[in-house]
């Protein structure tokens, strides 16, 4: 167990380029850091973080939810949308700190990885737990965008995705136009989202459904 004056420093590590800029550049060896495998990512996410191991000698620890994305949904009986996220919740919150509360820790610093141009990300960030304190490394050293893409551009390996595939491949929070355009390109993706809806019976957005997308996405029928 830990000792009650030693706060461990945890990090979120996404599987993106800015939490791993974050990782590299403020971790410490006593330190955790955690992916929270939602099962969404893309693929050339997971190969990311394995070259961030091999690369930078940091190691990472691997988590997912029993069941994954799927029993979840099927456990609510809903899909999460904008005004319910409880996938980041369990997926990735909960799912930490079951980890951390199994190994004795309990108390923790949890760095997240908003950049300075994501004010209002660290905004709207709530404290869930009085024990676990969030920091933000990024936005207090004035890290943007920019920045992290410059020194990923001068790096040996990078994420070989676009931004917009980021985290889950079509997550409700990309919004219609952002999906669509992903759909457009990568038509296989949308398959498990539209599956997702027709077994719960909720769509991820209001009024239009993934299935719906997919056709306009298709059939080039939006303007995105």
């Amino acid at each position: 167990n830990q000792s009650n004056n030693i706060m461990k420093r945890v990090f979120n590590f996404s599987g993106g380029k800015t939490s791993a800029y974050m990782v590299i550049h403020y971790w410490q060896p006593s330190d955790l850091v955690i992916f929270c495998d939602t099962g969404r990512e893309h693929p050339k996410t997971y190969k990311f973080i394995s070259d961030f191991e091999a690369n930078e000698n940091i190691p990472v620890i691997r988590l997912k939810y029993e069941g994954g994305f799927e029993r979840l949904i099927e456990k609510r009986k809903a899909v999460p949308n904008n005004f319910k996220r409880f996938c980041t919740i369990e997926l990735k919150i909960k799912t930490c700190r079951r980890y951390l509360r199994s190994n004795g820790i309990s108390k923790y610093e949890n760095f997240v990885g908003f950049r300075y141009d994501e004010p209002i990300r660290v905004k709207r960030r709530k404290q869930m737990w009085k024990q676990v304190i969030d920091k933000f490394p990024l936005f207090v050293d004035k890290i943007d965008k920019q920045i992290v893409n410059d020194y990923w551009s001068k790096k040996p390996y990078t994420l070989e995705i676009p931004s917009i595939l980021g985290n889950c491949t079509l997550c409700f929070m990309k919004g219609k136009n952002a999906i669509m355009n992903i759909m457009a390109s990568n038509p296989e993706l949308a398959d498990v989202w539209i599956a997702d809806e027709e077994r719960i019976g909720h769509t991820y957005l209001d009024n239009i459904s993934m299935k719906q997308m997919k056709t306009l996405a298709t059939n080039n029928l939006f303007s995105g």
